[in-house]
């Protein structure tokens, strides 16, 4: 029995030739419920079911699933037929594996704890780095502060050699201080595209997935984020024209609908595509969303054996719960409570002043504006120097607040955990304060990693995560409890009685 599969590009593909009763089995396993599906119009007026399908009666598929549509059939039955697209051919790209020397032509810069000595890579950097070009679609789950920054440089060095190689970063921050750290070590031929920037003529692009996506959306025209100039459909035919190879950086925020989408669109023609992360999402549908436009996870490296190996900072997370008797049925009334309560900011104000006075630089990751600006308030009140920033401030003056900390001591830096949970270089940070978290796995991790990088002073870090008693801050604790026992992560509780 034949089954042929129709590649249309390096993302979909079309499965004909399946049994009746394998086409059932196949929708139904690749039917995956989204779990804020309930909370959409869609879902409510019954337009929708709450199911994504990445299998459909007619055949649809994704590329990087059909091992696991292997795994679920009986394929001895079948022989296999592969048809691809016109102008489409398997990637016939042969890599060597690199050893720790392979950027040993770039030297530390000024400030970094090994400057001026050329750039040894650590042995779990070049595992990362030959499992990707190994796989040529796939995802890498390393630990925050890993070194994934050193690990695309080395991964830029080869694609640049093969054609045009795009960086996707989340957030203009990252997009900042990635271009900053190649520049910095010595390769220069890498460009900006969005935080105000078109630097479309380097063999690397470094660019937001904002930005992609506003292009994706209009079309003709489109305009980027700080300066308002209009980036036209020449110019991403720019980008995208003769780029071999995509790499996409902390790939869990791949989740949502429209990066996924310009996986599928604007870069669904590339070959090479790889994906870094320190946590790979636990949920289907996300997991799904992730490995469908860039491949599967190959490689795992945990934050315990860098932690182990005197690569990270090691950590203690302390949590501080007040308690409260304030009651509270709704979960948005509760987090105003929380989150603006003066008699509460205050004692988590002095808290913050009399740690960073005693043990040096902090950051404040919070969720609201208005908890932001309060607390600045109060610290800087009480004498220490405190800056709130969040994503109203230029990406370029957020650069320079978290680089301040590689010189200045005793400095607390608030922001909101949008725009400084995930990828941000901090490396001089002694404490971080986790204000009434939540609940999500990937925010949690990603933003302790804030606090993992180690520095010229600094072998470890304090976590303190800030929380209460009250229904629904309870809850998240239990959830961030079982994180942190996942990880490894030493713990111990402080409950305080009397705060007001």
């Amino acid at each position: 029995m034949k089954l042929q599969i129709i590649y249309r590009d390096y993302v979909r593909c079309q499965v004909l030739g399946l049994t009746p009763e394998d086409k059932d089995k196949a929708y139904n396993h690749f039917s995956v419920f989204v779990p804020t599906a309930r909370f959409t119009p869609k879902f409510k007026i019954g337009c929708w079911d709450g199911y994504n399908r990445y299998f459909t009666l007619t055949g649809l598929f994704y590329v990087n699933l059909l091992p696991e549509l292997f795994s679920i059939l009986d394929m001895s039955k079948y022989e296999i037929e592969k048809v691809y697209k016109e102008g489409l051919i398997e990637d016939n790209f042969e890599f060597d594996n690199i050893d720790e020397t392979f950027l040993s032509e770039y030297q530390w810069p000024e400030g970094h704890r090994l400057e001026n000595q050329p750039v040894q890579m650590m042995d779990h950097q070049v595992d990362i780095v030959n499992a990707c070009l190994s796989n040529h679609r796939c995802v890498i789950e390393a630990a925050t502060s890993a070194g994934k920054t050193l690990c695309a440089l080395a991964l830029s060095k080869i694609m640049s050699n093969y054609g045009r190689f795009v960086i996707i970063e989340p957030s203009k921050d990252l997009t900042l201080q990635t271009a900053q750290v190649f520049r910095d070590l010595g390769f220069d031929d890498v460009g900006i595209c969005g935080c105000g920037l078109r630097e479309l003529n380097n063999k690397v692009t470094i660019c937001t997935w904002q930005t992609i996506n506003s292009l994706n959306k209009r079309g003709k025209s489109a305009t980027l984020d700080d300066d308002k100039k209009q980036l036209s459909a020449d110019e991403l035919k720019q980008l995208v024209e003769g780029t071999v190879g995509l790499l996409y950086d902390e790939v869990h925020t791949a989740k949502a609908h429209e990066v996924a989408k310009i996986m599928e669109t604007i870069f669904k023609d590339v070959p090479i595509r790889w994906g870094l992360t320190g946590t790979v999402p636990k949920a289907k549908a996300d997991y799904y969303g992730v490995i469908t436009g860039l491949g599967p996870v190959v490689h795992h490296l945990e934050s315990k054996e860098l932690q182990d190996k005197g690569i990270l900072a090691q950590c203690n997370v302390n949590v501080i719960r007040m308690k409260d008797s304030m009651e509270f049925r709704e979960y948005m009334d509760e987090l105003e409570y929380l989150s603006t309560n003066l008699d509460r900011m205050k004692f988590i104000g002095n808290l913050v002043h009399n740690i960073t006075q005693s043990s040096g630089n902090s950051l404040v990751l919070v969720n609201r504006i208005k908890t932001g600006e309060i607390l600045e308030k109060l610290i800087n009140e009480l004498g220490t120097k405190c800056i709130y920033i969040d994503g109203s401030v230029n990406s370029k003056t957020r650069f320079n607040e978290y680089e301040s900390i590689k010189t200045e001591n005793n400095k607390c830096i608030i922001a909101t955990s949008a725009i400084a949970s995930t990828g941000i270089d901090i490396q001089r940070l002694f404490n971080l304060f986790l204000l009434d978290y939540g609940s999500s796995f990937t925010r949690t991790i990603q933003s302790i990693g804030r606090g993992l990088r180690l520095g010229k002073d600094k072998t470890s870090v304090n976590i303190f995560d800030i929380c209460s008693t009250t229904t629904f801050s309870k809850k998240h604790l239990n959830t961030r409890v079982h994180y942190y026992y996942e990880k490894q992560f030493p713990m111990k509780v402080l409950d305080i009685e009397s705060w007001r």
